[in-house]
């Protein structure tokens, strides 16, 4: 990726970063500390070093840093990492504003336990093997992966974006690295109106299709219950023996970069 390309992506996420923010305030879904419970039954939490490679504002931060000695926090948003520091409790928080490639090719340090939660930069075989070699023990990649409603959902379209974890599976498998999966469920029951609901369809159906939804819907009633169901899917699995170590300073060893 261009310099050029890299500086429109940093700007995208500061512009975005208060709206995220919000998205993951109102969010009733409490997926950051359900994971933290899981890592620390499978006994791979608590931990020294750890690393959160696109932390975006904190989300995991928030739930993970009280049983982590040292938290490296990596982001290509100053925004993010801003709102991400007021998150802050545990002192050991390392704060640094870089884009995921080039933190690849100047991190020098290994980290007991390496986690990536919804990482938009984590794409290719290439992309993976390098994130599962920045550490020494365990390797979390986290997202969501199915979210549908009763209301919405049967009008919207097909979501056409790639598997990425069905993506990540593959390039596990054809490297030959053994991993397991995790998933996590929530559900929820939210009042819709119907004002709320022919507004959000008003551009995507004819004013005629739409009174033909509502009075389905909702009949006579001015609102209906809204059901919602989300699941988000943890891959984890320890760096494989067969992967060498590129590290030139050894574990837990700071490595200079722009931090804040």
């Amino acid at each position: 990726m261009t310099n050029e390309n890299l500086q429109e992506l940093e700007e995208f996420w500061d512009t975005f970063a208060p709206e995220y923010e919000s998205i993951q305030q109102e969010s009733n879904f409490l997926i950051a500390e359900a994971v933290k419970q899981f890592l620390l039954k499978e006994k791979i939490l608590p931990c020294a070093a750890f690393l959160d490679l696109a932390g975006g504002s904190g989300r995991y931060l928030a739930s993970f840093q009280d049983v982590v000695e040292d938290y490296t926090f990596v982001d290509i948003s100053q925004e993010m990492l801003a709102i991400a520091q007021t998150k802050q409790q545990n002192p050991k928080v390392q704060f640094i504003h870089q884009d995921q490639e080039s933190f690849f090719q100047t991190n020098s340090q290994s980290y007991d336990v390496v986690f990536t939660a919804m990482n938009p930069a984590l794409i290719t075989k290439d992309d993976l093997l390098k994130f599962t070699t920045q550490s020494h023990g365990w390797c979390l990649i986290l997202r969501l992966v199915e979210q549908t409603d009763s209301l919405f959902s049967p009008y919207e379209a097909a979501n056409e974006d790639p598997n990425l974890m069905e993506r990540y599976r593959q390039f596990l498998d054809k490297a030959g690295i053994s991993f397991n999966t995790q998933d996590f469920d929530f559900s929820s029951n939210e009042e819709i109106s119907r004002e709320f609901f022919e507004n959000y369809f008003e551009d995507e159906y004819s004013p005629q299709q739409l009174k033909q939804m509502t009075n389905k819907i909702f009949g006579q009633n001015d609102s209906q219950t809204n059901q919602q169901t989300i699941r988000y899917q943890l891959i984890y699995y320890p760096l494989p023996k067969n992967l060498s170590l590129k590290k030139k300073g050894g574990p837990n060893k700071r490595s200079d970069k722009k931090t804040i």
